[in-house]
């Protein structure tokens, strides 16, 4: 039970991250690694704001906001400039550690004495862990209920037609650079929410915080596409904060028998590839050669390298 609860107080503040993945990659069709950034980017806005008094709430929404100018500025730079999603967002992170250190002014701020989100659910009564708990499983819940409203307006509708195949979209009369870009704005900003929480709840800002941090959405993402194999919105959210929770479990277990934290984000990477390998191969990655299983996924495997190319980014 102490292992779930570590996991759910660790797991649920990255749940708007990992939301924010899910809408990039699977509603928008773009692999923006702006996200690692933004994610940076809404810790240090929000530790400024709060160092300089604003109240916890207003400092979550600057975070926010900053996050979701970094999607705008990827955004801008994919439609207009005609940049690669994915060149435009290796840009924007490795742009982004500066801009952090640029806002914070030093390497890291101390929020110890300062009010937060979660000392004021602890002023409720509540311990720290249920309080971190508290706001996770209301920020994660929150996203996910505005996301599916949101989804299901004919904006939304919209916006998964541009996702899911952009030259019929635009027959359709659909603005499809314009919803790139809202999208990108939302995605980071869903992303930079989480950096603001993680701050917040931690007690200070490092820049280090957004490297690799991506990866735990991913991670998150691949458990939840795999728990639910469907197209539908509802269950591939509620998929997404399942598989934040299960990857922070594991990862908590893996700290309980003696793993030392440094290799964290190696567990992180392990469990992404053998849940890509898993659910790409199925049974027959483990199908003894000559048989109909192993037959079946080498000809997967060959269509597979057929189709994949990297996109020239020229």
């Amino acid at each position: 039970m102490s292992i779930l609860l570590i996991g759910a107080q660790v797991g649920l503040i990255y749940g708007p991250l990992a939301l924010g993945i899910y809408f990039a990659l699977n509603i928008l069709s773009l692999p923006d690694l702006t996200l690692e950034g933004s994610f940076g980017i809404g810790g240090a806005s929000t530790a400024v704001a709060l160092v300089a008094g604003l109240d916890p709430a207003t400092a979550l929404l600057i975070g926010i906001l900053g996050g979701a100018t970094a999607g705008l500025i990827t955004g801008l730079l994919h439609v207009y400039l005609r940049m690669n999603v994915l060149l435009a967002g290796i840009l924007m992170t490795t742009a982004a550690w500066s801009i952090s250190l640029a806002i914070m002014g030093a390497g890291n701020i101390s929020l110890l004495s300062q009010a937060t989100i979660f000392t004021w659910v602890e002023g409720l009564g509540f311990s720290g862990q249920w309080a971190a708990i508290i706001v996770g499983a209301l920020a994660s819940g929150l996203v996910a209920l505005v996301l599916i409203w949101f989804l299901h307006t004919n904006y939304g509708l919209s916006m998964r037609a541009s996702g899911l195949n952009i030259q019929t979209a635009r027959s359709f009369g659909i603005r499809t650079e314009a919803r790139q870009i809202v999208g990108l704005i939302i995605a980071n900003g869903l992303a930079a929410a989480s950096g603001a929480l993680v701050v917040q709840s931690q007690g200070f800002m490092d820049v280090s915080i957004q490297t690799g941090v991506i990866v735990v959405g991913l991670a998150a993402l691949m458990i939840g596409m795999s728990v639910f194999k469907t197209p539908k919105i509802i269950p591939s959210i509620l998929g997404v904060l399942l598989g934040i929770l299960v990857y922070r479990v594991v990862v908590t277990i893996a700290l309980k028998l003696g793993l030392p934290p440094y290799f964290v984000k190696l567990v992180t990477a392990l469990v992404v590839f053998g849940i890509i390998a898993v659910r790409a191969n199925g049974l027959g990655l483990i199908a003894f050669p000559g048989t109909k299983a192993a037959k079946k996924n080498a000809r997967e495997r060959l269509e597979y390298l057929e189709n994949d190319r990297v996109v020239n980014i020229t």
